[in-house]
């Protein structure tokens, strides 16, 4: 019998996550409050929690096939940072396949009820231009999954932001806490040596559920040897060719790179910036683009 049970609803996709026990809720709901909430809908794809015996066993299920074993552990905490791992696997996996949405690595916001896309190489500086955009009252869409649909339309995908530690280089969380804008939060989880982990989590309040035209492609790098930010415009073909590497599910360059030629529309702009200051970067692009 669940005891508790939430639906989401990504991409036209129902994904409910359920428990036959009260342990996982709380821990869970951090991850999944955020998304487009539904109730007594026919899910897609289900996530579910079952405690036997002193041991709680995750699995997932699609559609009417067999349900699969993901993760067994007498540590809840363990199951709870399965879901957020095997959540976002399997949701892209399904997408690709049945429902023929890429899904690129990149942030991407709301701007003017456009999207815009900031693809980079891990490291680049997504969450953070992300969080400039959020402080300056973007939309949020997503920071790490751009879900791009027929007729050049990005679909929602807004998981909790997530820093590598309390702080941030870049912001002062006080003074993000007092905007009223992210709000945050945390979960612990035990590491492989059995030390707990505290990983940090970020909602943001505007948060967009209906998918937005794709109209602009930032594709970004941070670089703290530069003393302002330069934004230059790009054609078409340059941005292209390097989209399809950010691609979680590749099906090699001569399939993905026409089939993202196909998806983009034809108005849409592409840029590239170098910054050292993403406060900066975000003042220069209200400034030249949006």
């Amino acid at each position: 019998m669940k005891h508790w049970c939430v639906q989401c609803r990504i991409a036209n996709v129902v994904i409910q996550v359920d428990g036959d026990t009260a342990a996982c809720q709380q821990d869970m709901w951090k991850f999944l409050k955020l998304y487009e909430q539904v109730e007594q809908q026919q899910a897609d794809l289900c996530f579910s929690v079952t405690h036997q015996q002193g041991v709680y066993h995750f699995t997932s299920k699609v559609g009417d096939e067999p349900s699969l074993s993901l993760w067994s552990s007498t540590d809840d905490r363990e199951v709870s940072a399965a879901l957020e791992i095997h959540f976002y696997s399997q949701l892209v996996q399904y997408l690709y396949q049945e429902k023929n949405i890429l899904s690129i690595h990149a942030a991407v916001l709301g701007v003017g009820q456009q999207a815009v896309m900031f693809a980079g190489v891990s490291g680049a500086g997504k969450s953070s231009i992300c969080t400039a955009g959020l402080l300056s009252q973007a939309s949020y869409l997503s920071d790490e999954f751009t879900l791009l649909a027929d007729g050049g339309y990005v679909y929602p995908f807004p998981r909790p932001m997530q820093w590598e530690y309390k702080e941030h280089p870049a912001f002062d969380r006080k003074k993000i806490e007092r905007t009223g804008l992210i709000a945050a939060d945390y979960f612990d989880f035990p590491n492989t040596e059995g030390t707990t982990v505290r990983c940090h989590l970020w909602h943001p309040a505007h948060v967009q559920h209906q998918p937005l035209p794709l109209k602009m492609i930032v594709l970004h790098q941070y670089d703290a040897n530069l003393d302002k930010p330069k934004l230059i415009p790009i054609p078409r073909h340059e941005a292209l060719v390097e989209l399809p590497q950010h691609l979680h599910v590749q099906a090699g360059m001569a399939k993905d790179l026409p089939l993202l030629n196909q998806r983009i529309d034809q108005d849409c702009t592409f840029y590239r910036l170098h910054f050292p200051d993403v406060f900066a970067a975000w003042k220069l692009l209200e400034k030249e683009v949006f």
